[in-house]
């Protein structure tokens, strides 16, 4: 159990880079002509994995905070572990279809029950792709252009994949199909792509056009959904929070979710200053952001307005039925809460302290049950999910 005393959450703090744009452009980075540095990486286990995945294609070296990569000569034979990263595992699956040779891309933990199955359908119109007990075995080869459907209702990381497959062998087309669900995260791969030089349109269909090519340095943005969790915790509690990073595109409109509800944000030359106090509720809809669910329901506990959080329904299907897990740590508060028709229903405040959290397995999840232990006091049942993410977020916390 790690236990954390209630009290303001105050000071200075680096904001956390983002685990999907350092993951994105260490991917972009091993598929492009010319060395790329990554600049202000944290070591998660997600951005480990996608270490590992490139590692057959790419010539890696790296000190501290900084990596750097370049394209080589593929492995004809390769095997590699993504442990639970479900990007690293959709998207290397993806792109290994179109790089000669044999792939053995081994799973395992919560990751084994989450989708893949819509993806290797659409990949074996292409080439052969087994899928058997903790890895799938892809038989790549060369590809000229492609032109597939795949569901967008299920993962989104099935679209990043082919969008990254299209880059590397010249052109693809990508047909989304159904209810388009964290279709940010669609919007920041294309972002990546764009920045190493390739043409991206994203309409009724998506449409990439390669090569690559290396900026030569880029740095890696801050993660909101990530800080999002300082700025509850240090609202929650009266606290100030300064935080100096540079926010993604997209992240940036989720500040005015936190603005409504009563924080005072500003941000200026690259520093996000926090106070405030939540007095008021919210109705929003994360269906394409859901890793602001978590942060968001929790600011939602501190106020006695009724609060509304639709399109939660895909949360069903991340590292733990987020839409269960969500409920468990605001109902651990004490806080009214309901879930009905895709939408989590909350009104707080919280009226227990000294609390006992679960993770669950899941990194959001224990990172939200971080931030509510700093405001309520109470101990967390295992740290290591947050790992997956944000290894070193247990010491903004625990001062």
């Amino acid at each position: 159990m790690f236990c954390i005393k209630a009290g303001r959450l105050e000071g200075k703090f680096a904001a956390p880079p983002s685990k999907p744009y350092s993951q994105r452009l260490l991917l972009a980075s091993a598929l492009a002509e010319g060395e790329t540095v990554i600049r202000g990486v944290e070591w998660s286990d997600d951005f480990t994995a996608m270490f590992r995945a490139v590692q057959p294609l790419a010539r890696l070296y790296c000190e501290g905070g900084v990596v750097k990569a370049s394209r080589r000569e593929p492995d004809f034979y390769r095997s590699f572990n993504v442990m639970e990263s479900g990007f690293t595992l959709r998207t290397a699956v993806a792109v290994y279809a179109g790089v000669p040779g044999i792939t053995a891309v081994y799973y395992g933990g919560t990751l084994k029950g989450r989708p893949i199955d819509e993806l290797v359908e659409a990949l074996r119109r292409l080439t052969a792709v087994e899928k058997t007990a903790g890895a799938i075995v892809v038989e790549g080869r060369r590809l000229e252009e492609f032109d597939v459907e795949i569901r967008a209702d299920i993962s989104s990381q099935y679209i990043s994949g082919l969008m990254y497959l299209a880059a590397h062998v010249g052109r693809g087309i990508v047909r989304p199909v159904g209810e388009r669900k964290s279709w940010s995260f669609v919007e920041a791969t294309a972002e990546v792509l764009k920045k190493f030089g390739a043409h991206v349109e994203l309409g009724e269909t998506i449409e990439v056009e390669g090569p690559l090519r290396s900026p030569r340095a880029v740095d890696v943005p801050s993660d909101f959904s990530l800080a999002a969790f300082l700025v509850v915790a240090g609202v929650a509690t009266g606290g100030h929070v300064e935080l100096l990073g540079t926010l993604a595109e997209v992240d940036k409109w989720a500040i005015d979710v936190f603005r409504q509800m009563g924080a005072d944000i500003t941000i200026d030359n690259g520093i996000m200053r926090v106070g405030g106090v939540f007095t008021r509720g919210v109705d929003v809809d994360l269906g394409r952001n859901p890793d602001l669910v978590m942060p968001v329901a929790l600011a939602a506990a501190m106020v006695e307005e009724e609060s509304a959080i639709r399109g939660v329904d895909h949360l069903r299907y991340k590292e733990s039925d987020r839409v269960a897990t969500v409920l468990d740590v605001l109902r651990r508060l004490g806080v009214e809460v309901r879930y009905d028709k895709g939408a989590i229903y909350i009104r707080g405040p919280p009226t227990k302290r000294e609390v006992a959290f679960q993770t669950h397995g899941d990194h959001r999840i224990g990172l939200m049950a971080l931030a509510a232990a700093k405001i309520v006091g109470g101990c967390v049942d295992d740290l290591t999910p947050v790992a997956k993410s944000w290894p070193s977020s247990i010491l903004y916390f625990k001062g």
